[in-house]
């Protein structure tokens, strides 16, 4: 590990992550919410990876270190406070946007796929009652749902959650060739 990984531990159903400050320190989004606020802070590498192995992100392109640990340092001034959300603004999307320039977290696009993905198998396998509770977890994708309308939503949620995860890898292909 060095100045400006982008490092991150396995937190079991989550990796948690931050940026390697190159002092022993990580600016990262604390992981406890206290207060109703999730903050942007510098701990040290011990607190941040709480007795967890800590894990480099490997990248072709991207900014200098200086310039990483910048991003974040500016972000840990100006934003110490700034609107956390797990699926638009988490410690992933911080990570990747201090490093690229382009805030991303493949967990998110992942869960999204899963999630298309079990309506798919709901739709095709379950009953009425299980396809109006699963077409409520659609819904979270953008989708309004009823119980013969479900089979056609999950399809789409599926093709959308594929859609969105190719458009991604595509890119972050073309954005590596950007950075230097």
């Amino acid at each position: 590990m060095a100045k400006g990984d982008h490092i991150y531990v396995d937190k079991g159903l989550f990796d948690h992550h931050g940026i390697d400050c190159g002092d022993g320190t990580v600016i990262h989004y604390s992981g406890s919410i206290k207060g109703g606020m999730n903050k942007i802070i510098r701990v040290s590498k011990s607190t941040f990876a709480k007795g967890k192995q800590i894990r480099t992100k490997i990248y072709q392109k991207k900014y200098s270190p200086d310039e990483i640990v910048n991003r974040a340092e500016r972000r840990l001034k100006k934003y110490h406070t700034e609107g956390y959300d797990v699926l638009f603004n988490n410690c992933e999307h911080f990570a990747y946007d201090c490093t690229t320039g382009e805030p991303d977290s493949w967990q998110v696009i992942n869960a999204g796929a899963g999630v298309a993905g079990a309506g798919v198998v709901v739709a095709a396998l379950g009953t009425a009652t299980t396809q109006v509770a699963a077409g409520g977890i659609l819904g979270l994708v953008g989708f309004t749902t009823t119980v013969a309308a479900f089979p056609l939503a999950a399809v789409l949620g599926g093709a959308a959650a594929t859609g969105l995860a190719v458009y991604k890898v595509a890119k972050w292909i073309d954005n590596s060739d950007s950075k230097s």
